[in-house]
């Protein structure tokens, strides 16, 4: 990666089917790909502007294109399994905006989860602000998805009033892996 100072940052694609993020000083290409489950190649592919994916910029902003992540058979990291991203998205699969450090929530919502390989089993939780105990969190959906890809997903009808964190836990077989907890309330639209 080279300097902000040495060269100029380029702008993002005009067009991005996913969302934007900026490149910080200890990105590559391969760990923004591996952070957002998907390959470096589908990030190439969506930022024309990225000359040499060996040469990001800190500062960058740059298109991390919605798909679904190639299956792979690489372990993680000290062969852990482990929740790539957890994400918020409208009926018609746009981001939903965080206001105040929290995602705000439409009365429908899909709730993706990505993984480095496909799992067996994703529960999707709730828990409540306030409650702080794992005990009182709620089940919100499960999915048992497809055997070839590292993708999760739900459609969650969210009651008026919601406010917590959500997570997911997921599993391969008998090893499973807990997300980050996100931040979420429901909007009064």
């Amino acid at each position: 990666m080279s300097s902000t100072k040495a060269r100029q940052v380029l702008p993002p694609p005009n067009n991005c089917d996913g969302h934007l993020y900026t490149v910080k000083a200890s990105n590559t290409l391969f760990s923004i790909a591996q952070r957002f489950g998907v390959t470096v190649q589908q990030i190439v592919a969506a930022n024309p502007q990225i000359v040499n994916p060996n040469n990001i910029l800190e500062g960058q902003v740059i298109c991390i294109p919605n798909g679904t992540p190639t299956p792979t058979t690489t372990p993680t990291p000290n062969g852990q399994f482990r929740v790539l991203t957890l994400r918020f998205l409208s009926e018609t699969g746009q981001p939903l905006p965080t206001v105040n450090g929290a995602v705000e929530l439409n009365a429908r919502v899909i709730v993706r989860t990505t993984f480095p390989r496909p799992v067996s089993r994703a529960f999707f939780f709730l828990e409540p602000t306030g409650t702080e105990t794992c005990e009182l969190a709620q089940l919100i959906g499960v999915d048992c998805p497809s055997a070839v890809t590292g993708v999760a997903e739900i459609l969650w009808q969210v009651p008026a009033g919601t406010l917590g964190r959500v997570f997911v836990v997921a599993c391969i077989n008998s090893i499973c892996a807990k997300s980050d907890e996100v931040l979420v309330v429901r909007n009064n639209h």
